[in-house]
């Protein structure tokens, strides 16, 4: 059984996408800068990056009849095979589509340069992660509230949660209206949940599709260890076992929440009952645009480059909404001037001692065991001879390896009462280094990965001068130091994972059907006994596992390293939001998706009721 490279496997795909790009039909109200038109338009509200928390924001806000929204994206669709397909999204990094960011050397990380893949398309990282529909526990948002967030508690956020979701309950028929649309095998045992935590009415479809025979396994693995089997993630607690809710469609396609909230008919452009959205493709967003208005500064537009490398300005008549990410957001704020200090050749506007600040991050680390032959896992659909049979069963009846987000169990496990401080998630493949590196025989292997949930480590986003020719524009990169490891608590606590994690392999190893010997590191070369050697196993080989975040972090006033209130206020900037995961005060045991939107679901409202029955002064507009 032959399994194909990843460059192979890229190829094929971009080939797949290509095809998806010339026989997609062009969408009213998206596309690149057109200035005849584009310049002649006034815009209520000026969305900066079209991913996740930028998709929610648009459709929300332009549900008031009347209003104006545009969407500055640096990428173009994410209407292509492989964001469709849920199981090719790690053939999606070092693309076009991915940002390619990476991070400084890590000095308590064997002094690795390290991957951060982002995504750079309609929908961001929505449209290129593991679609892993997990809230966190209501801990989290309770301790948001503690720093002095009023109306960031459990409580309080739970029916923002509930609002943007579209639960599809297992049990209904494919007769229903919100039945099931694929050919799919049902394993009820598994697909248990808890409907007072759920939405139904919501965009973003929640759904269960392929599951493993191996991941079934390890489910049960963990049940004989002790590990309590958890009905619903989502649910009262996230401590236990069970399979992954995903956000994928009923037709087995990612649900990536540009498809859910700008798909639609009727959203973009809009119009009628709604307002309207105008999303431009390809834009370069240089900066945020300040000026004093009474003593005051304020917000009043934007400054960016269109796809043929051309300066634009837009000027907004009530705020600018920054949606550009972990990384961006920071970034973009201290292009702006707005930041712990001057920047060299960029105007300071405003000091806050916390953007960029506070980087926070899920490191993973995996462990690869080789099963049975007859173990089943993702590598006999993508071997040669199945490849094919993979690809139409996907297609005509959404079904097999393709279907899969690959992530499709985990284990949460606890360092205090509900508060998971590890996460280990079954991948029923050989994965290391974001699929770069594949299995080095024609066996059969799955991996169990370690994700730190409550790192001890920060670290922080700057920006740099960007060499350029003489005469040319000043450009500025990103530069990521996550800091990894700084604090010795985090390496402690892989090692012990490790260490569980190898429990579990020996429990599957019983398992007729499955096996589990460890080939990646190996025992031998890492023994149990040997903790600084775990240690060390974990500094060299952790990746992160996609979950950036708290670089623009929400407090209160007195909290010198708040950059944003509670309603997403800039601290000292009028007409100014920030409204993704950097806000985030603290990173929560979760995977971050929906907790990112849940914020800009958050934010579309608070934007909503400041501006209501208020009428725009002017002066403001004109500036």
């Amino acid at each position: 059984m032959f399994s194909p490279k990843p460059a192979l496997l890229k190829g094929a795909f971009k080939v797949l996408d290509g095809v998806s790009r010339l026989t997609n039909l062009p969408e009213e109200g998206k596309g690149p800068w057109v200035d005849d038109k584009d310049s002649k338009e006034q815009y209520d509200y000026v969305i900066l990056g079209g991913g996740t928390a930028g998709c929610v924001l648009a459709s929300r806000l332009a549900e008031t009849p009347g209003v104006k929204v545009l969407v500055l994206e640096a990428g173009y669709s994410d209407e292509i095979f492989s964001s469709k397909a849920p199981a090719s999204y790690m053939l999606k990094f070092d693309t076009t589509d991915d940002w390619n960011f990476v991070t400084v050397p890590q000095a308590h990380a064997g002094n690795r340069v390290m991957k951060q893949p982002r995504g750079k398309l309609l929908g961001g990282t929505s449209a290129i992660n593991a679609m892993m529909y997990h809230r966190g526990g209501p801990g989290d948002y309770d301790e948001w509230e503690s720093f002095g967030n009023p109306g960031w508690s459990y409580k309080d956020c739970l029916p923002y949660f509930k609002k943007s979701e579209g639960f599809n309950d297992p049990d209904l028929p494919a007769t229903h209206a919100k039945g099931p649309l694929t050919g799919r095998v049902r394993k009820a045992q598994y697909e248990t949940h808890d409907p007072a935590y759920h939405g139904t009415e919501g965009p973003w479809q929640v759904t269960f599709h392929n599951l493993f025979g191996s991941t079934e396994g390890f489910i049960r693995a963990n049940v004989a260890e002790g590990v309590a089997f958890n009905k619903d993630f989502n649910g009262e607690t996230t401590l236990g076992v069970n399979r992954i809710q995903t956000f994928i469609q009923r037709d087995a396609v990612r649900s990536s929440l540009s498809r859910a909230f700008l798909k639609p008919r009727g959203i973009v452009p809009g119009g009628g009952s709604r307002g309207t959205i105008r999303i431009v493709y390809g834009a370069n967003i240089q900066r945020v645009l300040v000026q004093m208005c009474r003593g005051t500064k304020m917000a009043y537009g934007v400054e960016f480059m269109d796809h043929n490398n051309a300066v634009r300005q837009v000027r907004v008549v009530r705020e600018v909404l920054l949606c550009a990410g972990a990384f961006g957001s920071p970034h973009l704020l201290l292009a702006s001037g707005i930041g712990p200090a001057p920047q060299p050749s960029i105007p300071h506007i405003h000091t806050l001692p916390g953007v960029g600040a506070n980087l926070q991050d899920h490191l993973g680390l995996g462990v690869v065991f080789r099963a049975r032959n007859r173990c089943e896992t993702m590598q006999q659909g993508m071997a040669y001879g199945g490849a094919l049979r993979t690809l139409f069963n996907y297609v005509l009846r959404g079904v097999g390896p393709l279907s899969s987000q690959v992530g499709e169990a985990a284990n949460f496990m606890a360092s205090g009462p509900n508060s998971p401080h590890l996460e280990i998630i079954f991948a029923p493949f050989y994965v290391r280094q974001h699929g770069t590196i594949m299995a080095p025989d024609t066996k059969i292997h799955y991996t169990m990965i370690a994700l730190l949930l409550n790192p001890a480590s920060s670290g922080s986003v700057k920006i740099a001068p960007k060499q350029t020719e003489k005469g040319q524009r000043p450009e500025w990169e990103t530069v990521i130091d996550p800091n990894y490891y700084s604090d010795s608590f985090d390496a402690r606590v892989m090692a012990e994972a490790v260490r569980f994690i190898r429990k579990l392999g020996r429990r599957l190893n019983q398992d007729p059907e499955l096996g589990g010997r460890e080939v990646y590191p190996g025992e031998q070369a890492v023994p149990d006994s040997d903790e600084q050697g775990l240690q060390q196993f974990a500094r060299q080989s952790s990746e992160t596992y996609y979950h950036p975040t708290t670089t623009a972090k929400m407090g209160p006033g007195s909290d010198k390293m708040a950059v944003v209130d509670s309603r997403l206020n800039v601290h000292g900037i009028e007409r100014l939001r920030v409204a993704d995961a950097s806000v985030f005060p603290k990173i929560p045991a979760a995977h971050t998706c929906a907790p990112t939107v849940m914020v800009a679901e958050k934010c579309a409202d608070y934007i909503k009721e400041d501006w209501q029955g208020q009428a725009v002064e002017p002066e403001v507009a004109r500036l």
